[in-house]
């Protein structure tokens, strides 16, 4: 019933962030995972859903109670997931009469069950849906009235469905749907005419005209019409065939049955032509046309021409025959396996989610021209969706096979890296390297106390020498003075002397402020590459020891987990073979139910032939005797 949803268009108005907005309901982390959550939801992507989800409600429960949002979609979430007695659960727990979740998860709640068939909560949820705050999203509202319309139907509560019918807009195609659905079940009731042939009126008038609105006019017609057949009103049966169009899946049965209606009433000309246009106009195989095939030499044996009914029924007989050799062929296991792996081969590609779409897009091999009906068959779809899953899951787990392998490739590159560059003998180096200049930090500090203390501070060692030479000239002079008569007057030299002292200690004086600085800069330098080279060390240190203990056990865990993933291949496997065959074993009992089908039709034929030779000859021989 329902299209497929458009994630895309969906997402922009689910994911309206304003970052600016950080109160309330507006507040902006978690409208954000909110937003990432529904995105995984909607392509179907349910592993990244259930992760967002868990992060989406944690942010919630902090102030929100139970009955919320991620409440609801996670019942949404389970039974995507076919854990129906988990999302039963998490439905109540969430509230069937709750305000606080909005109208679009409860609209996609509604969705899941009405797929699953539980009519009473997808009412539930399709009316919370159209009554909760925030809003339902403007552009799931008549789908959402579609879904409550439909569940009504379904619980034969007509009164109610055309009430809430009376909501929906006349021209969207969700009230096509939910007017279809309205009419199966009046159908079944033996409903009032009156009230269905004006429903059957507006349905058909109001529809879009595209090619669902067209598909869906045909298959509203077509079902009109058979029931018209059955309650014998055979000229509203035929306005409803001629409404119907040649574009859609539903105009070979209305075909046919147009045929056996026009038949019915004596008009066998009309019912032939209909008929001729259904061999013309489909595949031969298609089963209203195999049926058809016996249809006009059946009519033509009703009118009286023999000659022509034998005629027709000898070239119905000989395209049963040639369909039957045809079938033969496309019978043999080797073409079946082959039409199925060539599927696989086609869908490798296909991902999870809203990229299986196309999953029942099979080969155009000679099994398929043979094969339409079961193509559309649900069981059959369904099936086709398991191996995908199964053939995804196997892809799975050989790439995370393949990453193992490459993480035990890597672990002995580096542990054959680290012990060919000697980390140990460089650690040990660098370690002696920090001793070195913890010692020379150590002498500077020292040299900086002593420094503090001493009368010329901070002088060079020349100027340590220079002062010492300059106090010790002075009482040399004297010494000389007094050991031997001097020729010459010493008290100027001695005086110069005294001043040349005082000069070099002023001077030493006048430098020790940036001599001071220039020490102490250069100590904290010093002390900085010392810490920075103890935290290489450290560092150092600590990498060798956790590279060290993180390989260690690894491999063996590698193998535990490549242990545990080639058991799985292997049950996987066997799960994929088995599902395999059970593909083949459809497709082969389908042709084989099909072989039965022509052959049947061959025995008619054969037997109308023999019949009407038969008649024929007991005619001449009625005429010989009489003649006689």
């Amino acid at each position: 019933m329902l299209a497929p949803v458009q994630a895309d268009d969906l997402v922009d108005d689910l994911l309206d962030v304003d970052l600016n907005d950080v109160d309330g309901e507006g507040n902006a982390e978690e409208r954000l995972l909110r937003g990432n959550y529904y995105y995984y939801y909607l392509i179907s992507d349910y592993h990244q859903g259930l992760a967002s989800l868990a992060a989406w409600k944690n942010l919630r429960e902090i102030d929100q109670s139970p009955e919320q949002e991620a409440e609801v979609m996670r019942a949404a979430m389970l039974l995507a997931l076919g854990l129906e007695d988990e999302a039963e659960k998490a439905f109540f727990n969430a509230g069937v009469s709750t305000a606080t979740a909005s109208g679009d998860s409860w609209y996609y709640l509604a969705k899941r069950w009405y797929d699953l068939g539980e009519w009473e909560r997808a009412e539930i949820s399709a009316r919370n849906a159209l009554q909760a705050e925030p809003k339902l999203s403007s552009g799931n509202i008549q789908e959402t009235y579609s879904l409550l319309v439909s569940s009504l139907s379904l619980q034969s509560r007509i009164s109610d469905a055309r009430l809430a019918l009376k909501s929906m807009e006349d021209e969207s195609i969700w009230t096509g749907i939910a007017r279809y659905n309205l009419i199966l079940v009046m159908i079944r009731q033996n409903f009032g005419s009156r009230d269905l042939e004006r429903l059957i009126a507006e349905s058909i008038f109001y529809l879009p005209k595209n090619k669902e609105g067209n598909a869906l006019h045909d298959r509203i017609l077509l079902i009109a019409a058979i029931s018209a057949m059955d309650h014998d009103k055979s000229e509203m049966a035929n306005s409803y065939f001629q409404k119907m169009t040649l574009e859609s899946v539903f105009s070979a049965p209305g075909l046919l049955h147009y045929g056996w209606n026009l038949l019915g009433q004596w008009r066998y000309e009309d019912a032939i032509q209909r008929w001729r246009i259904l061999q013309q106009q489909y595949n031969e195989f298609h089963p209203a046309v195999i049926e058809s095939l016996l249809a006009v030499p059946y009519t033509l044996e009703l009118v009286g021409a023999a000659n022509q009914s034998v005629k027709a029924y000898v070239h119905a007989e000989e395209r049963v025959v040639g369909m039957l050799a045809e079938l033969d062929e496309v019978r043999d296991p080797a073409h079946i396996h082959e039409w199925i792996l060539n599927w696989q081969a086609d869908n490798q590609s296909e991902g999870w989610g809203w990229q299986r779409q196309h999953l029942s897009d099979v080969p155009n091999l000679a099994v398929a021209r043979f094969a339409q009906g079961l193509i559309d068959e649900p069981a059959f779809v369904e099936h086709l969706a398991r191996l995908h899953d199964l053939d995804r899951m196997k892809q799975d787990l050989q790439q995370q096979k393949h990453d193992l392998q490459l993480w035990q490739d890597v672990l002995v590159v580096r542990q054959q890296t680290l012990e060919n560059k000697g980390k140990k003998e460089q650690l040990a180096a660098l370690e002696q390297e920090h001793m070195n200049l913890l010692r020379r930090t150590l002498a500077l500090q020292d040299r900086l106390m002593a420094e503090d203390e001493a009368v010329f501070a901070y002088a060079s060692e020349a100027e340590y020498k220079n002062i010492n030479l300059l106090r010790n000239v002075v009482p040399n002079v004297s010494y000389l003075s007094k050991v031997a008569t001097p020729t010459r007057d010493l008290a100027p030299y001695k005086e110069r002397w005294r001043r040349m002292r005082g000069i070099q200690l002023w001077n030493i004086y006048e430098q020790e402020p940036q001599r001071r600085w220039d020490t102490t800069q250069d100590y904290w330098k010093l002390r900085a590459v010392t810490e920075q080279l103890l935290v290489q060390v450290e560092n150092t240190r600590t990498s060798l020891e956790w590279a060290d203990s993180s390989w260690k056990g690894f491999p063996e865990r590698v193998s535990t987990l490549q242990q545990s993933l080639n058991i799985q291949l292997a049950q996987l496997e066997e799960l994929q073979q088995r599902q395999f065959d059970d593909l083949v074993t459809m497709t082969d009992d389908y042709l084989t139910l099909l072989r039965t089908r022509l052959n049947a039709y061959l025995a008619q034929s054969r037997l109308a032939i023999a019949r009407l030779y038969d008649d024929s000859l007991q005619r001449r021989m009625l005429s010989i005797g009489g003649d006689k």
